[in-house]
């Protein structure tokens, strides 16, 4: 194989970021829009020791999978990679993706569930992280080209929720006629999905800027939903969005949503759960493996703003919830305090180290559920867990390798993994959450 040389091949499968995958004589190339079975002629792009890349020039043969991008933007743009592919057909990838790490890394016997999809899947986002620039001193705002820092121009996105895009809209014609894009690096917007109510956070390289009171002004004038503006200050020179110091521009520090009945408060900084649809489906089957009857004391670690916690409060005897981020923390309190739960109790610290605090004093919920960030759970979590030694464990994923990893680990530690049920959260991307249900051999 040798860069810039044409070859014929038909694809045979996806990578875990749903590239198409091409062998040559074994030798596998990876190409961006191309779909299983599909025929065509390549150009190798850039060859590996034991794989390589390269772009589809023509296709011989298409398969009845295909679909045209509803956004004019899907191939420039690096926010959806399955725009190409039939809803059908993004499931059935997402669950093929899910399998192969279990056989492969988790290496379980276990046939993975069906992914539990969405019966509309535009407009699903109530969260848009937009980076901010200028470009021949015209203002863009967009999401970044693939493996690169350019923005890619928009003024609608397809996935995030209309009021989000209301709100983008209005913010760019206020950084154009203020003239000072130049301060803005991200504007983060959350949208109260059932509440309505939206939260803007900009987030800028200087506190203090010209005609920062009469933005704030024109865009709550203008949109009345806009119930809370955050100025975030980042003056870092990486690629990380949030800085730690804020300052509230109007309104309060936070919006209200609801999930199945619950209220919600949502600050800047607070994880939660970007599709709110889908999020009632997932916390019902973790609810749902949980199989709690009701004297039960459970451990929520990564709890976030107490989301999970408080459905499993609704039926458990007592339910402790462990977040690191304090912001979070605050807002779980007030969350329990809001919808008058008062069986949960809930600690600011980081999961392996209250975990491993909870096991030295011999600690023993009935259930844990963890629901890690994308690097899964530490080797002191995962000590910490098996040596409190619940009966059962419900772990809620975002990434299906690192999953499988701690699923190997917790196989070997006496436990056995029943059912691995994916729930597609992010249509139109290659991600795919799971709830997954361990017990005690």
């Amino acid at each position: 194989m040798k860069k810039n040389e044409h070859v014929n091949g038909i694809c045979c499968g996806y990578t875990k970021d749903g590239h198409g995958v091409v062998k040559i004589d074994g030798f596998p190339l990876f190409v961006k829009g191309m779909l299983e079975h599909e025929e065509g002629e390549l150009v190798i792009t850039m060859v590996k020791k034991s794989y390589g890349y390269a772009r589809l020039l023509n296709l011989h043969k298409t398969s009845a999978e295909r679909v045209k991008p509803v956004c004019p933007l899907a191939k420039q743009c690096g926010g959806c990679q399955l725009q190409h592919m039939s809803y059908k057909e993004q499931l059935r990838y997402k669950k093929q993706k899910v399998q192969d790490v279990i056989d492969r890394i988790a290496k379980l016997d276990l046939k993975v569930e069906d992914v539990l999809g969405m019966e509309h899947q535009l407009y699903y986002r109530n969260k848009g992280q937009i980076p901010v620039g200028l470009k021949n001193n015209i203002v863009q705002t967009g999401f970044y080209r693939i493996n690169s820092n350019e923005i890619i121009d928009m003024n609608t996105c397809l996935i995030q929720s209309e009021r989000i895009n209301t709100v983008l809209a209005v913010m760019k014609e206020l950084l154009v006629s203020y003239e000072n894009a130049s301060v803005f690096r991200h504007l983060l917007i959350k949208d109260g999905f059932h509440t309505g109510e939206v939260m803007v956070v900009w987030i800028t390289r200087k506190k203090n800027f010209p005609h920062k009171e009469d933005m704030v002004k024109e865009l709550v004038d203008r949109l009345p939903f806009v119930k809370s503006i955050v100025l975030n200050l980042n003056t870092r020179e990486d690629n990380v969005i949030l800085g730690n110091e804020e300052e509230l521009l109007y309104g309060q520090s936070f919006i209200t949503d609801t999930i199945h009945g619950l209220k919600f408060h949502i600050s800047s900084k607070s994880f939660y759960q970007v599709n709110p649809v889908q999020t009632e489906v997932l916390y019902g089957k973790a609810l749902e493996f949980c199989e709690i009857k009701g004297n039960e004391t459970i451990l929520d670690m990564y709890c976030g703003v107490g989301t999970i916690s408080m459905f499993l409060a609704q039926k458990a005897k007592k339910v402790i919830g462990i977040e690191i981020v304090e912001q979070a923390i605050k807002n779980a309190k007030e969350n329990a305090l809001n919808n008058g739960i008062s069986n949960i109790e809930f600690v600011c610290s980081d999961a392996a180290s209250y975990a491993k605090k909870l096991s030295e004093e011999n600690m023993k919920p009935d259930i844990i559920v963890v629901d890690p960030p994308r690097k899964g759970c530490d080797q002191i979590t995962l000590d910490s867990i098996v040596k409190m030694s619940p009966q059962r464990i419900v772990y809620v994923s975002c990434d299906p390798a690192t999953l499988a990893r701690d699923l190997r680990v917790l196989e070997d530690s006496g436990y056995h993994c029943i059912k691995v049920q994916p729930v597609d959260m992010f249509p139109f991307s290659h991600h795919v959450e799971c709830v997954t249900l361990i017990v005690k051999k």
